[in-house]
C-alpha cells in the first residue's frame, strides 16, 4: 500500500502525515474530536476531497481513533495497524503485544536511517517520554517510560497543597536556580528530563556502541541540543512516527 496521509493518533492529538514522493511531505496537528476541521483540511489536500483517499493510520488511543476511522472509510480506503505483527519488524521484549506502536513505529523509522549494523535509540517526548534502542541487528529491544514535562507539572499541582500549575507544552530551557515557585518547577522539570534522558541513552550506548540517536515529539523543545555521551550521531526528526507508519504501510500487500 502506497499511503497519501499517514496519521498518528495520539493521547491529546492528532497528526496527519501528507506523503509525497517517498517521505512526509507535510505535517498537520489536529483535534481529535472536530470532523469539521479534518473536511477543511482534506479539502486542503492532493488528491482532491472527490477522489478516494489512501489513509494509513496508527493509534494509542482507542475511542479517538475508532471514531477518526469512521470518518476515514467515507473518505476513501483504510489501513489501521493494530498489532506489533503487522511491522516490519522484530520485537524482542516479554510482551510485545502490548508495547506501544508509536514505539515501534519509530524503531522502524530509525531502523531506515543507520546504515546496516549501527544501532539506534529513539527518544519520543510527548504526554510520556519514552527511550527505545534497536540493536545492531536492527531488532527493538524495549526501553523505558516516564512522564513527560506536562504531566510532571500536573502531579505536582495535584498532589500538593500549594504547588501552582504550571502547564508545560515542552521540555523547557530554564535553568537552576529558580528564583521563584514558577521557575523553580519549571528548572526543575527540565533536568528531570534531560537527565533522564542523558542516564537512559549514556547507559543505552554502553550496551549497544555508538548508536544513532533520533530525537522527535511535539514536547522535546530543546532537548536535542542537550549533550549526549556516547552516541555517533543526535538527529531531530519531528516526523519520526509518521515516516514509521508510512514505511510499515508500504510493506503490506
Amino acid at each position: 500500500m502506497t499511503p497519501d496521509v499517514v496519521v498518528d493518533i495520539g493521547n491529546t492529538r492528532m497528526k496527519w502525515g501528507r506523503c509525497e514522493g517517498g517521505r512526509v511531505a507535510e505535517v498537520l496537528r489536529l483535534p481529535h474530536d472536530e470532523p469539521a476541521v479534518w473536511d477543511a483540511e482534506l479539502a486542503k489536500l492532493p488528491p482532491p476531497k472527490s477522489a478516494p483517499c489512501r489513509w494509513a493510520v496508527a493509534s494509542v488511543n482507542p475511542p479517538a481513533c475508532e471514531r477518526f476511522v469512521a470518518w476515514a472509510g467515507s473518505h476513501g480506503t483504510v489501513a489501521v495497524f493494530t498489532s506489533p505483527a503487522e511491522l516490519p519488524l522484530r520485537v524482542n521484549v516479554d510482551e510485545p503485544a502490548k508495547v506501544g506502536l508509536d514505539r515501534l513505529f519509530g524503531a522502524v523509522a530509525a531502523k531506515s536511517m543507520v546504515a546496516p549494523g549501527t544501532p539506534a535509540i529513539t527518544v519520543d517526548v510527548g504526554t510520556a517520554v519514552t527511550v527505545n534502542v534497536i540493536d545492531a541487528d536492527g531488532v527493538f529491544q524495549g526501553g523505558t517510560i516516564f512522564p513527560g514535562p506536562r504531566l510532571m507539572g500536573r502531579a505536582l499541582h495535584e498532589h500538593t497543597a500549594k504547588l501552582p500549575l504550571i502547564d508545560l507544552g515542552e521540555v523547557p530551557a530554564a535553568g537552576p536556580p529558580g528564583r521563584n515557585t514558577a521557575d523553580a518547577i519549571e528548572a526543575g522539570i527540565a533536568a528531570a528530563v534531560q537527565g533522564g534522558v542523558g542516564l537512559l541513552v549514556e547507559r543505552l550506548a554502553a550496551r549497544y556502541p555508538r548508536p544513532r540517536l533520533f530525537i522527535t515529539g511535539g514536547a522535546r523543545g530543546a532537548l536535542s541540543q542537550h549533550g549526549f555521551r556516547g552516541v555517533e550521531h543526535v538527529t531531530e526528526v519531528p516526523e519520526l512516527t509518521l515516516e514509521g507508519i508510512r514505511i510499515a504501510a508500504g510493506a503490506l500487500p
